[in-house]
Parts: C-alpha cells; structure tokens; sequence
C-alpha cells in the first residue's frame, strides 16, 4: 500500500547504515543507496545526512520518520478492521422469520447449546400472507440465507436444499364452537361426514398421505382444497367455513379462534432449514456446521 521505498528508508533510519540495512533487508549497499535516494526525489527534501560513520536523520528525515511510522499503523488497524468486518459478515446469517415459521427457537438453542459460536443472525421478517411461502423462497440468497419451516412438499425438496432437524405431529385445528372441540383425542371415525379442509394434493407428500387415507378408509369424509401452502388465509377460512383442518401441533396457538386436536394417527411433518439448492459457500458451511452439531437441534428446536 505504500511506496516500496518506504520500507527502506524506515530499515535505514533504524540501522544508522547503508550498509547494515542492505544486510538485514537483503539488498546490495548501492540498491540501498538508489532506492533512499529516489525516496528523497519523491519527497522533495533530504532525509538522511550521509557522514563517514553511517547515515543520520535530518529534521526532514526524523519528521517523515515518526509520521509515516504512525500512517503505517493506522494502516494496518485499517487492514484489521476491514478483515473483521468481511469475517464478521461472512459469519453472519441472515434468517427469515414469521408468525408460521420462527426463528427463535432455533437460535435460542443455537446460542445456549453451542460452545464454540461461530455464527451470528440477522433476523429478516416477512407476514404470513395469501402468498404464503412464497415470498421467503423467493428470497432466499437475496434477502436470506435460510429460514426454518416444516416442509413435507416433494417440490420444495426437489428444488430448494433441506436440513431436517426435527419433526412436527400432524393434527387438527376447528373452530371453538365445532361439536368435536370437546374432545382431547380424535379417532379417524370421528371424520366421517365431517368436511375437512387439506392442502392440494401434490403440495404435500404427507397431507397426500392422510387424504389417500381417509379416501380409501372413510369416504364419508369430505375433503376441501386448500389451493397452495399453508397461510393465515387457511385458519380464517377453517373458521369461518366450520371446518375440520389438517395443521401442526407446532400452530397450536397461533390462531385463538380455533382449537387444535391430536389425531390417533402417526403423521408427522419434517422440520427443519431450508435454503437454496445452489447454496453460497458461506451457506454451505453453514448447513455443515449445523448437520455436525444436529443432535442438539432434534426434537428441541420447535
């Protein structure tokens, strides 16, 4: 960053010769001697007084000598802040963040549980509107890193990376008021000539799963489209509708209106982070640094 010479003439002022700084540097005596004296013609003022014994400072000489020894160290503080920084924010990760898919859990425990901290968070918020995942894929690598979500669609795992972490138990949600709110445990036969609201098939592999089950078992149940992923548009039309609602014991209190049911069935939900499919190397070492330490995460980081 600085002219070459400059690191000659600090090693000549500290050495008093020509000749023991062309030994230390390594130089020849007559390099020395061409590189000071070309510093000299760029200052524009001689530096050194040349005698029979070695080289002295001139006042020229002692004041370039102190301040340009001070600019050197501003300079390297400069260089070190600016490394910090470019660590810092290559350590950082930027989480997006909702009412349906939080992220505080998953760093409460990622602060509390892991010694060596190597991450921090930025936490990005978005609404869980009638776009519903929407909005947080289309961020991700520009205004997000990852976010943390169940995901049970074939096609977010096919076209975006996941790390599960844990897993979510599918229920269902009703409103208050439903004849079946009383109960603490619903049975499959408690469906029958019950409407229930489902995801679109193809959108979940699980939900599939559930409605392939209640079609082939209990075709008495009606079944409803919900047409995309999961939003706060789908607890409203549960409520309002009346109907019976596949959800997650993860929602259970994220709508007051309506109340969540465990079903005596084995579905579950996969939970974890999802980010891109061609993750950025800071990304990438990342979801490696948490797949390492992933038995901290399983079953706690809902």
């Amino acid at each position: 960053m600085f002219n070459p010479f400059v690191a000659t003439f600090i090693k000549v002022a500290d050495c008093g010769s020509f000749s023991r700084a062309a030994e230390e540097l390594p130089l020849s005596k007559v390099s020395v001697m061409k590189q000071i004296n070309a510093l000299e013609e760029t200052v524009g003022a001689t530096l050194f007084k040349r005698t029979h014994r070695g080289v002295i400072l001139t006042d020229a000489g002692k004041s370039f000598y102190q301040n340009i020894k001070e600019i050197i160290r501003l300079s390297e503080a400069t260089v070190d802040e600016a490394q910090r920084i470019a660590h810092n924010e290559n350590q950082k990760i930027r989480i997006g963040s909702s009412i349906m898919r939080p992220c505080n859990r998953f760093i409460e425990l990622f602060e509390s549980k892991i010694e060596e901290n190597r991450y921090s968070f930025e936490v990005v918020l978005f609404n869980d509107n009638v776009d519903g995942l929407t909005p947080m894929l289309d961020a991700l690598d520009d205004k997000i890193d990852c976010f943390i979500s169940p995901c049970g669609s074939t096609k977010i795992l096919m076209d975006y990376g996941f790390l599960p972490l844990s897993e979510c138990k599918c229920a269902v949600a009703m409103s208050r008021n439903h004849v079946l709110a009383e109960k603490e445990l619903l049975r499959l036969e408690d469906f029958c000539n019950q409407t229930v609201l489902l995801i679109k098939r193809g959108n979940s592999y699980v939900v599939d799963q559930i409605r392939d089950h209640f079609i082939k078992s209990y075709p008495a149940v009606k079944i409803v489209d919900f047409d995309g992923y999961y939003d706060i548009s789908a607890f409203n039309l549960c409520n309002r509708q009346g109907y019976l609602m596949e959800t997650l014991d993860i929602w259970e209190n994220l709508y007051p209106s309506l109340k969540t049911v465990t079903v005596d069935w084995a579905y579950k939900m996969p939970y974890g982070i999802i980010y891109s499919k061609k993750p950025t190397d800071k990304v990438k070492r990342f979801i490696d640094y948490i797949s390492c330490h992933s038995a901290t995460f399983f079953h706690s980081v809902r």
